[in-house]
């Protein structure tokens, strides 16, 4: 056992995803463990699936147990959404998006599978995890923690870690300890932050007819929604979600039968999860089913000296976003980080517990608000799925056809700020994706994103702006007398003897009159033909200045735009017009490059130009000829 393995040791209460997960990161930080788990079968098969994440992903393959996962699930490559009567809202390839752009599909598979992938991942360390082990008490010193067990076994570490789910043992205890020191306020908060306003019948299905392996249906209905998935060979992962009566505190949530199973399906057997296929058709081949409280919560402590929660007893969400198992992973491999750096610092008998708990809060600090967001927006989804009120019904009836390229945006918004860990190198499939994760060691992207750096780098259009405004300024400065006898004048005669009224009206708009004249005027020999030499200069003009400003527009379409970007190349064009292309050009460039860096365009197919867009450039310059006839 390394040394530093012999001076700290971590006690994990719960066998899930989440503390197993934490038990490889620690092996690989070379931090000692053990693994309580109260059931007598590590994985169990409960009816529970999970759904595999590239930010839960991309851990396991650092881990290296992803190939193991991968052979057993099916990628998803499309998501249907439809109405309770079988209308269809939108049919979307977005999962296919998102594995371009994070490097892994997002798929599906038994809990219990990942589990047992987990655990003999384990190799010859799996001794360390204990099954039987119902903890009873948690007895907190300075010094150590020691964990007590219905077996009378006792088990002593540095830390212990709850990782034993929405009804966390260890969460109950770090209550106490709390209300200990005198903060009994506080603990009765936390108490009672926990509700339920859904339930879930989660099961697993044998393969069903009009079910197509890859797939993910989502039907949307006033109270209830279903959630179907079709992984390898057919199997079927499905929830159905209903709304209570009420939203139930945590004193109060409701826990549900398999008897009662039945008699809740019963009225909407016949709902559609295609309109092929109802829900009875997966009910009847239905392997195994499990009746749940849908718990919701985050919770403001996760930490105070020697204790700690992750996973569902830190922060437990509903399952409609597929995020709280990914998120598990993701604390697990954080706090694995946190650890590693702690014990780095000097060497000691036993670390303090005034610097774990420091550790501990920073890393909750950090974690705390990205699983808010995480936590927010499945709860968002759910309420939607549900068509729980106005705002839900007009999102998820109406708007959400026009939202999918939005919403994959944000899926990926939250993927890329995913944790990894520290101390092992990324997998190659992270490093071959289209969108960077932002921890990666990706200078061009973390430079770009940087605000300050992007406007130090406009610096020279600045310079090339000045340089434009004192020779070109100067040269119109010349011209002004000019121009100004003309309009006194108000007649231009060209040398052919044609003569031509400046003050006849050009548009019958007398701010537009106003504002063009100018511009009109200087090409008049050129546009009247009254000067050969004038014509051929116009028109190497138009050939060198044509080209960029129809890229200017181009730039405009991309994807990674709002219809509104069109505002800025056309007022540009405008300026440029009136004031001379070269002072407005370096303003444009600098705009662009100050708002639009190139980790907002690179990225997955958001720097797509469409191919109608792109082709009426071409149509415009082929036009553009016509004026040498």
């Amino acid at each position: 056992m390394a040394d530093s393995e012999s001076r700290f040791r971590v006690v994990i209460v719960g066998g899930s995803i989440a503390g197993l997960t934490l038990a490889h990161c620690l092996l690989r930080n070379n931090i000692d463990f053990v693994v309580l788990e109260s059931h007598a079968d590590i994985a169990p098969q409960v009816g529970a699936s999970i759904g595999i994440l590239p930010n839960g992903a991309r851990i396991l393959d650092q881990l290296g147990l992803y190939d193991d996962v991968l052979s057993q699930v099916e990628p998803l490559t499309s998501n249907f959404t439809w109405t309770d009567d079988a209308k269809p809202i939108t049919d979307t390839v977005a999962p296919l998006i998102i594995y371009e752009r994070h490097g892994y599909p997002v798929a599906f598979l038994d809990r219990q599978v990942l589990l047992s992938i987990l655990y003999e991942g384990l190799g010859d360390k799996r001794h360390r995890v204990m099954v039987n082990k119902k903890v009873t008490e948690i007895e907190h010193t300075p010094e150590k923690v020691m964990v007590r067990c219905a077996d009378q076994s006792v088990h002593e570490g540095d830390l212990v870690v709850g990782a034993d789910g929405v009804r966390s043992t260890v969460r109950r205890q770090m209550w106490q300890y709390v209300e200990s020191r005198g903060m009994e306020h506080e603990a009765l908060k936390e108490k009672n932050l926990m509700t339920s306003e859904y339930n879930c019948v989660f099961g697993i299905s044998s393969a069903t007819p009009g079910l197509r392996p890859g797939h993910g249906h989502r039907t949307f209905a006033e109270g209830y929604s279903i959630l179907t998935i079709i992984g390898k060979e057919g199997r079927v992962y499905w929830f159905f979600f209903t709304r209570m009566d009420r939203t139930y505190p945590a004193s109060q949530i409701p826990r549900f039968s398999q008897d009662e199973i039945d008699s809740h399906l019963g009225p909407y057997l016949q709902k559609p999860i295609t309109p092929n296929v109802p829900l009875a058709e997966i009910n009847k081949r239905a392997i195994v089913r499990t009746f749940v409280p849908l718990e919701e919560a985050v919770y403001k402590h996760w930490c105070v000296d020697r204790y700690v929660c992750i996973g569902d007893s830190a922060h437990k969400m509903t399952p409609n976003l597929g995020q709280g198992g990914n998120s598990a992973i993701e604390s697990a491999a954080s706090l694995a980080n946190s650890l590693s750096r702690l014990l780095k610092g000097p060497t000691k008998p036993r670390t303090d517990v005034r610097d774990i708990h420091q550790c501990l809060q920073a890393w909750q600090n950090i974690r705390q608000k990205r699983l808010e967001h995480i936590s927010q927006s499945a709860y968002d989804l759910t309420r939607i799925e549900a068509l729980a009120g106005l705002k839900e019904k007009i999102i998820g009836l109406y708007l959400l056809p026009y939202l999918s390229q939005y919403l994959v945006d944000k899926t990926s918004a939250t993927i890329v700020g995913a944790a990894k860990i520290d101390g092992l190198p990324l997998p190659p499939k992270s490093l071959a994706c289209t969108m960077p994760y932002l921890d990666d060691d990706n200078s061009v992207f973390k430079r770009d994103n940087v605000l300050w750096k992007r406007a130090l780098s406009i610096v020279p259009l600045v310079a090339c702006y000045a340089a434009a405004q004192k020779t070109m300024g100067a040269l119109i400065t010349q011209t002004e007398p000019f121009m100004v006898s003309l309009f006194v004048e108000g007649i231009w005669s060209a040398e052919n003897g044609e003569a031509l009224s400046l003050a006849r009206p050009l548009y019958n708009i007398p701010f537009l009159d106003k504002l063009f004249r100018p511009a009109i005027t200087c090409f008049l020999p050129s546009i009247s033909g009254s000067d050969p030499q004038s014509r051929t200069q116009m028109l190497s003009f138009m050939a060198d200045i044509g080209p960029i400003y129809g890229i200017w527009l181009l730039e405009s379409y991309r994807k990674a735009h709002s219809w509104y970007e069109l505002i800025l190349p056309i007022a540009a064009g405008i300026a440029s017009q009136l004031k001379g292309i070269g002072k407005f050009a370096p303003i444009y460039y600098a705009l662009e490059h100050f708002r639009s860096p190139l980790s907002s365009l690179l990225p997955g197919a958001k720097h797509q130009i469409t191919q109608e867009a792109s082709s009426s450039l071409l149509i415009a310059m082929t036009y553009m000829a016509s004026f040498c006839n």
